[in-house]
């Protein structure tokens, strides 16, 4: 995109910003509710899968106790974690594959975090609670699909800002432009009313 284009966007647009701050809140209720629902979802499969050889065995030696959440979901998290945080940072870089992942990361964590209030809390909690996810969820996805977000990661995040930097280096070592010289002060004195006037 050259920098003569009128459309482009020298400053990260707040949509983007929306959206980067509500996928980090929507994380940190994923996180709270995951701790909950662990152990109840693990039960859910090991009552599933009882049949199945090599899948009991597995499960049998898993022990689902204090540890738990320390042994099964922490793990599970820091790798829920990582490519989640590389996401968050390069939708601010601009980076088309980052909003795809939002994409795909918004309504896994909304049905998640309905799907963990339900079981381990109840029905009413979740009909309590999932107005707010759901609010979360449509942030992010208005952010990105707004306007100024579409320019955002159609013209690649800061490239434009780049190229114009670029190009005034390129023109300041030419001589082309040329830095704007200080100009002095002059401070000027106050008229004092006992003095006479100079003529």
């Amino acid at each position: 995109m050259s920098t003569s284009d009128p459309q482009a966007l020298y400053d990260k647009p707040h949509s983007v910003d929306l959206a980067q701050v509500m996928l980090v809140f929507q994380y940190f209720m994923v996180l709270s509710v995951s701790v909950g629902i662990g152990p109840r979802i693990f039960n859910w499969v090991k009552g599933e899968t009882e049949g199945v050889p090599f899948l009991a065995d597995v499960e049998a030696a898993i022990d689902i106790g204090a540890s738990f959440p320390i042994a099964v979901v922490a793990p599970a998290l820091v790798v829920y974690t990582v490519p989640y945080v590389m996401a968050v940072l390069a939708l601010g870089l601009g980076r088309k594959w980052a909003r795809v992942a939002a994409v795909v990361f918004v309504p896994l964590n909304t049905w998640i975090g309905i799907t963990a209030v339900v079981r381990t809390y109840g029905e009413v909690w979740a009909l309590i609670v999932s107005p707010l996810w759901i609010i979360v969820s449509l942030c992010v996805l208005g952010g990105l699909a707004s306007h100024t977000a579409r320019q955002w990661f159609r013209q690649g995040g800061w490239e434009p800002w780049y190229l114009r930097y670029e190009i005034d280096q390129i023109q300041r070592a030419r001589g082309r432009v040329r830095p704007r010289p200080r100009r002095r002060r002059r401070y000027r004195t106050a008229h004092d009313p006992n003095q006479p006037d100079a003529d």
